[in-house]
Order: structure tokens, then C-alpha cells, then sequence
């Protein structure tokens, strides 16, 4: 039912109109103008842009004039033959916060193809290159076959440059020359929820972590971060490939919950002169399945090859990385490994071992000491059913500081030439740390880094190994404990078989 109003209540809602009939009404606002999109779509039929590249230089020129936008790069499925720079030194552009997707939740729907994609000064180097960006945001992409690497995000150490905060996301790197997914001088960071497979180095890489002083020295005993920035790699998987991670002179890095399997070596934190801030160090690697790393890829049948040319020389022979390890601690400091299942790897499951120093002119400064790392509660063998090759763990007793403990019952330990207890090889958690200046770098006396100054090519050591010749006899000491790797998860063990003569043992 509709109610009216009288008519005497009427009489003061008239006057008060007739009141306000004489008085001006305010202009109205003009209607805003609406902003430019900030989703800036790339694909090859029915966008605006039908490259990546020109995609991110229109967002990054519009963010730069627009500086609270939030820019998104959504690349449509399909293969685009090129290699992406996102240069953060670039003037009138600004790329930090940016993200870079495929737009499907499938990573090899959105393909960046390096074979015959072309860069400024020739073949394109990488997938996506971004340089002193912050906050970048990579996801949903495969990036395969270029000359160098498939996602790289660094910085220079030029005042004002740097990387803070990076994401890589569902990711996947295949076939790239280098690294799969690499990071270096950037502070923090992820790289979550990818793949890479048959690269030259690693499928993960996170090296060269800065430090608050540019000057820093671990000899100076202050940290290189006094407010730590971590980088972390979660859900990850890592197979066929020379490493699994490497990580030069990486620093703040925890390695949690991912599946390295099938390559050369598993994870292998190091430290090299070649990058800056040495060593590594204050890394976790944590509750990780790391297994069968038995790929012999020096070995002509490889899928893949290595794009290093070693680590060194000792006694005019090339050393390189030890084959058939699931993680290896070379020169570290203060790392925890901790929690990890080992198994089914020929050689050993986890190593540790530092480098000799300049009296092999193997690292200059002699930073690339073994000390303060913790080996605990690491599950090894898989109980028995799928044991390591000759130990589950092997350590050079160089450097100081370590310590082992809680590891599987039946865990098998280096001896060495029995001269040296294993109390004192392996000594129990937890340990008071040493500092950097009275850790030593050679330890002649357990017979496990090197037998001895004259005789360097003993395979038992590991300079010994890492110095075989050629490269593919080192597994020629493996140690295959079970006919055939039991079932796990699905995965499937990957070997590469030697031609015939093409291993000397």
C-alpha cells in the first residue's frame, strides 16, 4: 500500500524548493579519464604487441610515466623466437615490480625458443635477461636451447645497481648452454614450483650473493649481510643435468623440499675466485630428496655437455667437479644439511672437502675453506634399499668447526687410509666454531684430499678423482650396491652408457 503526505506537510518541503530554485548548483565533475590498461598482452595474432620485447618496453615506458601502476606482461601460448632484455639501467623505463607471465598455468604452453633467435650483437644469450631490476615477477614460461641461459636475473656492482626480491614461478628451462634458472649479486629472492633439464651447468644457480660492504672479507670475521635477505628454493625438480644446483660463493640460500635426481652432482654450494664475495656459506639445505645424481655426461653419448672448462689445474691436469655425488660442501661455511633423503648415488652421498689453497694456485686467498657446517639428521640409503655408492658420507677433514650427527644408523663414513680416527674425520654435534684465519685448507695426514704432494692422481682422494683422466673415468671407482635402483615416486633412473673403449679403467 502507498502512503502520500498530507497536504499541510507538503507546504514546507515547497518552500524549501522555491528556496533553493535561486541558488546556483555546482558545476558538475568532469568525468575522470580512464587510466591505460597496465595488462599489456603479447601473442601472434589478435594483440598489440607480437613480441615479448616490445610488450615489456611499452609497460615499462608506461610504468615509468605511471609510477603507482602495477605492470603485467601476459604472453598468450605459442613459441616466440627471441630472447627478452629487461634492462633496468634504461632511461625513461621502469621495470621493478613488473611481472612477466604466460598466461596459462601450463609453463611449456608459453615457449621461448632459442634456436635461431637473435639478440643485438648476434645469437640471443637468454630466455629473459633482466638486469638491476627489483621485484621482478617470471612465471609460466619454458625457455629452451639458447647460447647461454634460459632465466637470468643479475646486477652489476655499480653504485645504484642491484636486484632485490626477484620471483621466478612455474618455470621450466631445457637445453640452455648454461644455467636454467640463475641469479647473481641480487638480494633474496624465489625460485619455487620449476624444472630444468639438460643444461651445460645447473638447472638452479644462485651465486655471488652481495654483501652490505663491497669490500666485505671473510677474514674480517663481521657477516656479510648483518640483516640477511634469504633466497629460497622450494618444490623445485632438477634432473639430467652437469649439477643440479650450483651455487658460486652463494650466501643466505635455503634449499627446502625439492628433487634432485639423474644429473652429475646434485647440489653443490661452492666457492670459486671467479665471482666475488667469497666463499659461500650460511646456506640450509633441508628435507630434500637428492638421488641417482649417476649422469656421466662427459661421456660421448650425453644429452647434454658441460660448459665448463674446470675448476683448476693441479699438476698440469684439470680437475673438475666430482660425478655421481648427491650434495657436495665445497669450501663452505656454515652451512646446515639437514633432514635430507640420499640415496642410489655411486660415488658418495654427501661430501664435503675444501679447496688447497694457493699452494695448488686453486683459490686465491685461500678462501675456499670447509668450516662450521652441520651434517645432521639425514636420512641415507633409504634405509639399506638403495644404498650409496662407496660412503654416505666422505669429508677431507680440512678446515674445522664441522660437525656430524643424528644421520641414518647404518650410514657409512670415509676412513681415509686409517691413520686418522673417524671421531676426529667425523666429529659429533655440536662443535665450537673455528674462525676463518685457523681453518686449514690441506690436510695430508687421513690420506683423503690428496695421498700426497708427489702423488695427486690417486682416485681414492679427491683431488685424485676430481683429476681423472680423461674426465669420464670417474666412474671407474663408482660403486653400484643394488642391481637396479628400487621404485620411487615414478621417476625413473637415467644413465648414459659408455661406448666401447671409451672408458679406461
Amino acid at each position: 500500500m502507498k502512503h502520500r503526505l498530507p497536504v499541510l506537510a507538503l507546504v514546507p518541503v515547497l518552500a524549501a524548493l522555491v528556496g533553493l530554485a535561486g541558488i546556483t548548483a555546482p558545476a558538475l565533475a568532469k568525468p575522470a579519464k580512464t587510466a591505460k590498461p597496465s595488462v599489456f598482452e603479447a601473442c601472434h595474432h589478435g594483440c598489440h604487441y607480437r613480441t615479448i620485447q616490445k610488450a615489456v618496453d611499452a609497460a615499462g615506458a608506461y610504468a615509468y610515466k605511471n609510477p603507482k601502476a602495477k605492470v603485467t606482461v601476459a604472453i598468450r601460448p605459442g613459441k616466440y623466437v627471441e630472447g627478452v632484455v629487461v634492462d633496468g639501467t634504461e632511461r625513461k623505463m621502469r621495470f621493478g615490480g613488473m611481472t612477466i607471465e604466460g598466461t596459462k598455468k601450463d609453463a611449456k604452453r608459453t615457449i621461448l625458443e632459442g634456436t635461431t633467435a637473435k639478440g643485438e650483437l648476434g645469437a640471443a644469450q637468454n630466455g629473459i635477461e633482466a638486469i638491476s631490476v627489483d621485484g621482478l615477477v617470471l612465471k609460466n614460461m619454458w625457455a629452451r636451447n639458447f647460447e647461454s641461459n634460459g632465466f637470468f636475473i643479475h646486477a652489476s656492482n655499480e653504485e645504484g645497481q642491484h636486484c632485490n626480491g626477484y620471483t621466478m614461478n612455474n618455470l621450466f628451462a631445457s637445453s640452455n648452454r648454461s644455467y636454467g634458472l640463475f641469479a647473481k649479486n641480487c638480494y633474496g629472492g624465489k625460485m619455487i614450483n620449476s624444472a630444468g633439464n639438460h643444461q651445460g651447468d645447473s638447472a638452479f644457480y644462485v651465486g655471488e650473493t652481495p654483501c652490505d660492504n663491497k669490500k666485505w672479507n671473510v677474514y674480517d670475521n663481521e657477516p656479510c649481510q648483518a640483516k640477511p635477505k634469504w633466497t629460497l628454493l622450494k618444490n623445485d625438480k632438477s634432473y639430467e643435468n652437469v649439477l643440479g644446483y650450483s651455487g658460486t660463493n652463494s650466501k643466505y640460500v635455503r634449499i627446502i623440499e625439492n628433487a634432485f635426481y639423474n644429473n652429475g652432482a646434485g647440489i653443490v654450494p661452492n666457492t670459486l675466485d671467479s665471482e666475488g664475495y667469497e666463499p659461500n656459506g650460511w646456506n640450509v639445505i633441508e628435507r630434500n630428496d637428492v638421488f641417482w645424481n649417476n649422469y656421466n655426461y662427459f661421456l660421448a653419448g650425453s644429452a647434454f655437455h658441460t660448459v665448463s672448462e674446470g675448476l683448476g689445474e693441479l699438476s698440469g691436469q684439470t680437475v673438475n667437479y666430482p660425478t655421481g655425488v648427491g650434495i657436495i660442501l665445497y669450501g663452505s661455511d656454515h652451512n646446515v644439511v639437514r633432514g635430507n633423503h640420499v640415496f642410489g648415488n655411486y660415488k658418495w652421498g654427501i661430501a664435503s672437502f675444501s679447496g688447497p689453497g694457493e699452494t695448488f694456485i686453486a683459490n686465491e686467498g685461500n678462501e675456499a675453506k670447509n668450516v662450521n657446517n652441520e651434517i645432521v639428521e639425514n636420512v641415507m640409503g633409504r634405509e639399506g634399499a638403495d644404498p650409496n655408492g662407496e660412503y654416505d658420507i666422505w669429508n677431507d677433514d680440512t678446515g674445522g668447526g664441522n660437525c656430524w650427527g643424528a644421520n641414518s644408523v647404518n650410514s657409512t663414513f670415509a676412513p681415509g687410509n686409517g691413520k686418522v680416527p673417524l671421531s676426529q674425520i667425523y666429529p659429533v654435534c655440536p662443535q665450537a666454531p673455528i674462525e676463518y684465519a685457523a681453518a686449514k685448507s690441506i690436510n695430508l695426514a687421513p690420506g683423503l684430499q690428496i695421498a700426497s704432494l708427489a702423488e695427486t692422481g690417486n682416485p681414492t682422494t679427491i683431488l685424485g678423482y676430481a683429476g681423472s683422466s680423461p674426465a669420464q673415468n670417474q666412474q671407474c671407482t663408482w660403486v653400484k650396491r643394488v642391481p637396479t635402483h628400487p621404485a620411487f615416486q615414478g621417476y625413473k633412473p637415467v644413465e648414459v652408457q659408455a661406448k666401447p673403449g671409451e672408458v679406461t679403467c
